[in-house]
């Protein structure tokens, strides 16, 4: 009875060792492309949030100069204001230094 119940289910058995086989010769083979998968969504996802960190930067710092905007304007205008008063100065000391070489220069005796 065993005998005839082995031979009958002989060819299911080697059906079955056979899918189990190329099962897992499929299983290897897409192993790598698993993990490559994997691979990929990681960095996928560390370059969205690299992006996200960016633009939260850029918001910030956007942020900061529209709050600095007006203060700087006010000490740019007080920067031209003192450096106008510099250069009327500077105009000034120059025609006197011009007057003072282009004056006349005694002769002296030698003795």
């Amino acid at each position: 009875m065993q005998a005839e119940l082995y031979s009958a289910l002989q060819p299911y058995f080697a059906k079955a060792f056979v899918s189990l086989v190329v099962a897992g010769i499929g299983g290897l083979m897409l192993w790598p492309i698993r993990k490559v998968r994997k691979e990929w969504v990681s960095l996928k996802d560390a370059v969205v949030a690299t992006k996200q960190e960016l633009e939260h930067q850029r918001t910030n710092c956007l942020s900061t100069l529209q709050r600095q905007g007006e203060s700087q304007i006010t000490l740019l205008t007080k920067m031209s204001d003192t450096l106008d008063g510099v250069r009327t100065d500077f105009k000034a000391h120059t025609a006197y230094i011009q007057g003072l070489v282009q004056s006349p220069r005694k002769a002296y005796a030698k003795k």
